[in-house]
């Protein structure tokens, strides 16, 4: 009860003093910790505890960087397999047997096709937009899930599947605002504190939200001194701008050739609800800057990272300052980036 008064009020006097968020939450609604904690018993012999590589490029005498590379998890090289397990593990027979799904623009459905299989489950219903990456639809069809397209973005797909899940009956794993799938992306958060004791700050990618909120949540209760950095696109800024107006928007205009598809659109509704208490500060980067991240990513760290995952990399330079003698861990999401992006960005540079 001290910790959420002690952070509520900090936030509380943070809107008295600036004025900055224009919507305050008087009851917090954080993951609890235990929760989390349940969820890694589930899922630990499933996931991978992935490295926390130091970086030697970004880091200097007493500033360190270190890459969170969950981008190395066997076969989906991605994040949300924590959080799809977390929820599949939870399901009752009864559940399974009307059937069970997703709505992704690759990731997630990648996580729910492989969790099916580790689980020995029946195939999942996942809808996908046009847009998908080819490498993740590849891996989809391998773990032999059942794939629908519906719009050409995330959002328009999000907003046709929602109505075919509801009247079908299928019991929907979402990345968006699936509580009990939160519950295992927080496992991130305690491997890199088991791992990195004296963490000052964690930077994650923001896409619907979900992976910011229990990492930022699990945090708020094992280290609350730690410091929560979201990082957003700048042709997509749905999180930052929605705090501004105080008003959520479930869908947000974005232009079609983004490269950061996982962190374009809108957030969750319980991304909105809990950001002043799971979120210190949100961090702009542009294609361009995370296009020379993904480079010297590869270059440099010997680290394949999608441009999703590849934003904390490109927020960690432009904002160095923000970094200065502190211990930083970035949480590289992801690895599937297409063969013809990688292919471009290698020569452009």
């Amino acid at each position: 009860l001290a910790l959420l008064y002690c952070t509520n009020f900090g936030f509380m006097l943070n809107y008295i003093l600036t004025g900055t968020y224009h919507h305050y939450i008087k009851e917090s609604n954080m993951i609890n910790i235990k929760d989390i904690e349940a969820a890694y018993e589930r899922i630990e012999k499933y996931v991978w505890r992935t490295r926390l590589e130091k970086s030697l490029y970004l880091s200097d005498k007493d500033t360190e960087a270190y890459m969170k590379l969950e981008c190395e998890q066997p076969i989906v090289k991605n994040f949300k397999l924590r959080g799809v397990l977390g929820k599949l593990t939870l399901l009752t027979d009864q559940q399974l047997k009307k059937g069970y799904g997703t709505i992704s623009s690759g990731n997630q459905g990648v996580s729910v096709a492989y969790a099916s299989q580790l689980l020995n489950l029946d195939k999942p219903y996942i809808v996908v937009p046009e847009t998908t990456p080819k490498p993740k639809l590849e891996k989809m069809e391998k773990f032999g899930a059942d794939i629908h397209f519906f719009g050409k973005s995330f959002d328009e797909a999000n907003g046709l599947g929602e109505a075919v899940f509801e009247e079908k009956g299928i019991v929907k794993i979402d990345a968006r605002e699936d509580v009990e799938g939160l519950y295992g992306t927080g496992t991130i958060g305690m491997e890199i504190l088991q791992q990195l004791p004296d963490v000052d700050v964690v930077l994650i990618p923001k896409g619907s939200g979900g992976n910011c909120i229990a990492n930022g949540s699990y945090f708020r209760q094992a280290k609350p001194d730690v410091k929560i950095i979201a990082v957003e696109p700048e042709n997509s800024p749905a999180l930052t701008t929605n705090l501004k107006t105080g008003v959520w928007t479930k869908f947000f205009d974005t232009p079609e050739d983004a490269i950061m598809q996982s962190l374009v659109g809108g957030c969750a509704k319980n991304t909105f609800d809990n950001a002043k208490d799971c979120i210190d500060e949100i961090l702009l980067v542009s294609d361009a800057e995370v296009k020379d991240a993904i480079y010297e990513m590869a270059q440099n760290e010997k680290v394949i990272a999608e441009p999703d995952s590849a934003a904390v990399y490109a927020a960690y330079k432009k904002y160095r300052h923000m970094f200065e003698g502190k211990k930083t861990a970035m949480i590289i999401t992801g690895g599937n980036i297409s063969k013809e992006l990688f292919r471009e960005i290698m020569s452009d540079h």
